[in-house]
């Protein structure tokens, strides 16, 4: 499978047409149970088992919903006419990176200037430009979309999380958990635990789990305090958007003003847990997995590991035996990154 090239009968000059679907941009992750993370549930007889999305080949779970969202723009036109442009905190810029690079299509990722200079040296070095503007994700999206319009390439911008392809591409996470149900290598979860940023794993996964009769396994969503906007969505019972001054958490891939539309709509029809947890929390996580599992996740990550580490009530209440977790993964980390973190964040 891939691109085929076709000749245009109106210019003398060739067009690379893409008349095939290219193959998908992510692999299927493996589910490995974390026995280290399991002996902290001996006394509950539990067991923990790993999504392990962090193995993706654009570091993160992101890929899944890019991958398709690309090879779908690119269908049956000229490649050298497509200028994928996207605004992300980090992960969706990398995955837009890869997928130009696999695909061979100009990029252009506006990133706000709190993202660290080692992961836009890791976007660059997919073929990407990097256009750094703004001090959230907001503000890069606002330019990015400007840009777009002045390229003449709109249908080709490429929000972060809030599109149904990309949707539709995380949600194969749910069908891959659900073979490894049933061939018998892990057991159905009696929860997922997972972070939320802008909202798009969240529909993802939710999607796949209303594919297969799943509406019933409770989740847990998971914030840092500063990134917070799902969960207070759901404290005042409607879709809200935090002011810029309430956008605190160091951890900038989760820090969106609101989660998108559907996020909202779709969680009303499930038994959705959101929790927080701190940046100092979501850190200590990540330092504490990567030596206990040797992979290196980064803080939007930790957040939900430090669920599981801290056993917080709401997961206990539960009375889970079988919990899953996604390790979404992450490419703006690095274990010196962490280790400083700790030592600027305020003990909790």
């Amino acid at each position: 499978m891939g691109l085929t090239t076709t000749i245009s009968p109106d210019s003398s000059s060739d067009k690379i047409i893409n008349t095939k679907t290219p193959p998908p941009l992510h692999i299927n992750s493996p589910m490995l149970e974390s026995l280290a993370l399991s002996k902290i549930f001996k006394e509950e007889n539990s067991k923990v088992w790993m999504k392990v999305d962090a193995l993706q080949p654009s570091g993160s779970f992101k890929i899944r919903g890019i991958g398709l969202l690309c090879n779908n723009l690119i269908s049956n036109k000229d490649l050298k006419d497509v200028h994928f442009i996207c605004s992300s905190g980090g992960n969706a810029g990398k995955s837009v990176a890869y997928a130009g690079r696999k695909l061979n299509v100009k990029t252009t990722i506006v990133l706000p200037n709190t993202i660290p200079e080692a992961t836009i040296e890791k976007i660059k070095d997919e073929g990407a430009n990097v256009i750094v503007h703004g001090t959230i994700w907001d503000e890069a999206n606002t330019f990015a979309l400007e840009l777009a319009e002045k390229e003449g390439c709109s249908d080709c911008y490429i929000h972060p999380f809030d599109h149904p392809l990309l949707w539709e591409g995380h949600s194969t996470m749910i069908d891959e958990i659900y073979q490894d149900v049933q061939n018998g290598i892990c057991e159905k979860p009696d929860v997922i635990l997972f972070s939320v940023g802008g909202g798009g794993m969240l529909i993802g996964i939710l999607q796949g789990l209303e594919r297969y009769g799943w509406n019933d396994i409770p989740i847990i969503t998971v914030e840092t305090i500063g990134s917070h906007c799902f969960w207070k969505s759901y404290q005042e019972k409607q879709l809200i958007k935090l002011e810029v001054s309430e956008v605190t958490s160091v951890i900038k891939t989760l820090s969106t003003r609101s989660v998108c539309p559907e996020a909202w709509e779709i969680s009303k029809r499930f038994n959705i847990k959101p929790v927080l947890v701190t940046d100092r929390d979501a850190v200590e996580a990540c330092l504490k997995f990567v030596d206990h599992e040797r992979i290196l996740v980064e803080p939007s990550c930790g957040a939900t590991l430090a669920v599981l580490y801290k056993k917080l009530p709401t997961l206990l209440d539960l009375n889970p035996k079988n919990i899953l977790t996604i390790v979404c993964g992450g490419n703006g980390t690095s274990i010196s990154q962490l280790n400083d973190l700790l030592i600027t964040l305020p003990p909790n």
